[in-house]
């Protein structure tokens, strides 16, 4: 597979002073492209789930049968796409110096972004709101092509009697999207020295920030209408199972109803999500070179993407065999599509101290204490989403995804620090040494890193299970975990054996109308402390010559920091056991370099 992507930017900018204003305003143009291939390849070779949900087995007992739960292939006929758009913005601001002690900064942005054309013309849309009568039949949903699309015939038969329209047929661009023209962001900020010296300084400001969709739509759509994805859920007839890899694991005739998946279609109103930010920042100069900064964050999201599963049948009691039938759109398997509607809230109390050089020591600490929630991210975000969000648990509420965004700390601290060892002619020790002693003891630098913070926020699932009847175990992934109310969410003895407690956690029943309980990032997994240490030495041979030398060492301490459990399903062997470090943040074992170097 290739891909590909540029953006070529124009931007110019016009600055006037007048008194007590410096106004400006500016433009920006950016021509972006992406060129995408090889649609849809993890497919074409069969894709096999075992999960029991069929076949009521462990899932590796069925593997080793060759008896899958749920089948998928597929077959393309045009695999690349390469679209492209130009986005504009235009902006004004004035930094006003009201008085000598306070200064106001305010503006506005316009920004426009049209979605991408495809060269290629091979994208599609679902229409979900178009119904038509064919045959005597009322047929709820249609697919909008570019003009000039290719119309892959297994695709088109498995979803008979929904229509295909061409963009004009269907009233639409041939970006198969409409664009907000009225994505208007306002900011204003200000400065205050409350005294008269210059030791104290108020900041805070509020801005609102438009997000730029880019590629997301066109790829939403990336050859959907060329190729054709069938899903096939087992069944067991007479203890026999109708897909099996040693007969056949797809069915005879690929051009059934209600197996055609729409991988991924976009809104065709997609909306420019964006978020408000807000700051409030008190600095004060504590004297020694040190600076005390406070400040509180917060942002809240608006209208931000998500991923929905249109075709998803209501929670239910009857089962997903039984309620298919009430489906929104029956003659399909699964629509996912890119949404716009999510929320998110951050707030977070930042406090730091910087100390510039001086007395042969400088540093900089902080402290942050953050919560960041939000609906977007999926039933069970294990990474950060994509533009277009996670695919929600329940496309009739999603706010039952609202919870801890997954890799936001809690609590961080972190310093660090250079300190020019106090000893030799130019220290506060031994300033009487000989030049011999001197040149051992004198000009090494001692820096280091520290941090201590929590750890990510993690969601518990339960493979297999299908509580809202509606079959997402199979089309989505493993939903969610029961709680038990009132059992510690931890064991006494927590280890890397058991990180979490699994009595805190229970496999939902099936078809009981609702999804597991357990709400999004629910524990805590584990933290980091790692102190890296390096000392040099620098000395000088002659003008414009030096050599230094030295060793570092990271996670110096060889604090063992372990990485998430692998495992987070509820019920399976090695629940929630830790079988790996972290390897970023300087978190991994400890690790020794010993360096040198010559610069002229």
């Amino acid at each position: 597979s290739v891909s590909r992507s540029q953006t070529k930017q124009l931007i110019d900018n016009l600055t006037m002073t007048k008194g007590a204003h410096t106004y400006k305003v500016g433009a920006d143009v950016r021509h972006l492209s992406a060129y995408f291939s090889n649609v849809f390849s993890a497919y074409r070779e069969g894709e096999y789930t075992f999960n029991g949900s069929v076949s009521g087995m462990n899932p590796y007992q069925a593997f080793m049968l060759g008896i899958p739960d749920q089948t998928s292939v597929g077959i393309v006929d045009v695999p690349d796409s390469n679209g492209s758009a130009v986005h504009y913005g235009l902006f004004a601001q004035d930094d006003w110096k009201v008085t000598s002690r306070l200064t106001i900064n305010y503006g506005i942005r316009w920004e426009y972004h049209p979605p991408f054309t495809d060269a290629l013309k091979n994208i599609a849309v679902f229409l979900p709101d178009n119904y038509a009568v064919i045959n005597g039949q009322t047929v709820h949903g249609a697919v909008a092509v570019s003009q000039g699309a290719v119309i892959d015939p297994t695709f088109a038969a498995s979803i008979a009697p929904t229509p295909i329209f061409t963009a004009a047929q269907a009233g639409l661009n041939n970006q198969l999207h409409t664009s907000d023209k009225t994505s208007f962001a306002p900011r204003i900020g200000f400065a205050y020295r409350p005294f008269k010296s210059d030791k104290t300084v108020i900041r805070g400001g509020y801005g609102k920030f438009i997000e730029a969709m880019l590629g997301t739509l066109t790829s939403a759509g990336w050859a959907v209408n060329s190729s054709y994805v069938g899903t096939f859920t087992n069944s067991i007839v007479n203890g026999v199972p109708t897909l099996s890899m040693a007969t056949s694991p797809f069915p005879s005739n690929l051009a059934l109803p209600g197996v055609q998946s729409f991988q991924l279609s976009a809104d065709v109103h997609y909306h420019d999500p964006y978020v408000q930010q807000w700051n409030l920042t008190i600095e004060q100069d504590l004297g020694f070179n040190t600076g005390l900064r406070v400040s509180y964050d917060g942002n809240h999201g608006s209208g931000l993407g998500y991923t929905q599963n249109i075709n998803q049948v209501a929670p239910n009691t009857i089962g997903f065999s039984k309620a298919s039938a009430g489906a929104p759109y029956p003659v399909w398997a699964y629509i996912a599509q890119e949404s716009t509607g999510a929320r998110s809230n951050y707030d977070a109390l930042t406090v730091s101290a910087k100390k510039r050089m001086s007395q042969g020591l400088q540093f900089a600490t902080s402290y942050a204490f953050a919560k960041n929630l939000s609906n977007g991210q999926g039933y069970n975000p294990t990474a950060f989403p994509t533009q277009a969000g996670g695919t929600v648990s329940d496309i009739y509420n999603i706010n039952l995804d609202y919870g801890n965004v997954s890799f936001t700390h809690r609590q961080r601290f972190q310093t660090t620090f250079l300190y020019d060892l106090p000893f030799g002619r130019k220290g506060m020790f031994l300033t009487k040494a000989n030049k011999m002693l001197d040149a051992v003891v004198g000009g090494w630098e001692l820096s280091g890193v520290a941090l201590f913070q929590t750890g990510p926020f993690m969601t518990i699932v339960a493979p297999g299970a299908d509580p809202a009847g509606n079959n997402s175990n199979n089309t989505s992934g493993a939903g969610r975990a029961d709680i038990n109310s009132g059992v510690p969410l931890y064991p006494t003895n927590q280890g890397v054996a058991d990180w979490i407690n699994p009595a805190a956690f229970a496999k939902p029943a099936n078809n009981i109308g609702r999804i597991g309980n357990s709400p999004v990032g629910s524990v805590v997994g584990p933290g980091t402390q790692a102190v890296s240490l390096s000392i040099f030495k620098t000395i000088a041979i002659r003008e414009g010559v030096r050599f230094q030398f030295g060793a570092s060492a990271s996670n110096a301490l060889n604090h063992a920091n372990y990485a998430v459990p692998s495992n987070l399903k509820i019920g399976t062997a090695g629940f929630s056991s830790l079988t790996n470090v972290q390897t970023t943040e300087n978190g991994g074992p400890r690790s020794v370099q010993v360096t040198a170097r010559l610069s002229f």
